[in-house]
């Protein structure tokens, strides 16, 4: 398991991917922060209220990270659909599975790597957002002040965890998606499609499907449940589920189905 980790970061941290993930999240973040700091006195793109002083508050230093949590999920799937999907059709799964033929260990090798990389990528998003928010508040007459204090502090580290964790659970769509199709491109488009359109439409559809439906409950996770009906609590409990059968589908298909390339 630990060469399967070693082994999964020679793609990750190759220049091209690497320096695409990392401009395509900072610029999400960058967007969110901006379109956030200047909604004050104003309405987001919901219609609700958006005032200086809720920015003001502890909270507001990672209100732009959470304004985007749906965008950095999807990168978080592409990220993961791309990584364990193109070992299928790049054909080097197989020569893989020689060096280390115990496949659930190889798994998880990877996939934990690929946690550590979301984790990390989530980091360099919330610091985009913490310079960019100090950086625009004065432009806006936002009081900086409560976002450096022990409360400030807090809510970052509360915030952080929160959108590492429901950009996780976009992750293990991804992972499921790549190991049923095995086709980089065939599992991104399934799962944005399924995370996106396909959800959106059935909750518009019938409202309490929303608080069931994975991608939802990943939303509300990574906002800590503000301005959701159902409680965070509920919400990370059935994403934890969600997430656990995810990851039993994804190894009983990747331990016994063939592979022929």
């Amino acid at each position: 398991m630990i060469d399967a980790f070693r082994s999964e970061w020679v793609p990750l941290l190759r220049r091209r991917f690497l320096v695409g993930t990392l401009v395509a999240v900072a610029a999400v973040a960058a967007l969110g922060t901006a379109l956030t700091i200047f909604s004050a006195g104003r309405t987001d793109f919901d219609g609700d209220p958006v005032s200086v002083a809720m920015l003001a508050a502890p909270s507001g230093v990672i209100e732009g990270l959470e304004a985007v949590t749906i965008l950095l999920g999807v990168v978080a799937l592409s990220v993961t659909a791309s990584a364990i999907a193109g070992e299928y059709s790049h054909g080097t799964l197989r020569n893989q599975l020689v060096a280390q033929p115990h496949r659930l260990r190889l798994l998880a090798g990877k996939v934990l790597a690929l946690v550590v990389f979301l984790v990390l990528v989530v980091t360099v998003s919330a610091l985009v957002t913490v310079g960019l928010s100090f950086a625009l508040a004065p432009l806006n007459n936002i009081p900086t002040d409560a976002w450096l204090s022990l409360p400030g502090l807090a809510e970052f580290g509360k915030g952080l965890a929160n959108v590492a964790f429901g950009t996780l659970g976009y992750a293990a769509v991804g992972a499921l998606a790549a190991v049923v199709l095995r086709s980089p491109a065939a599992a991104i488009a399934v799962g944005v499609a399924y995370a996106l359109p396909v959800e959106m439409l059935v909750s518009r559809i019938y409202a309490p499907a929303g608080g069931w439906l994975p991608a939802h409950l990943m939303e509300i996770v990574a906002v800590g449940g503000n301005g959701y009906t159902t409680a965070y609590s509920a919400a990370g409990v059935r994403v934890l589920v969600f997430c656990g059968l995810a990851a039993a589908v994804t190894a009983v298909l990747f331990r016994r189905r063939d592979v022929t390339a």
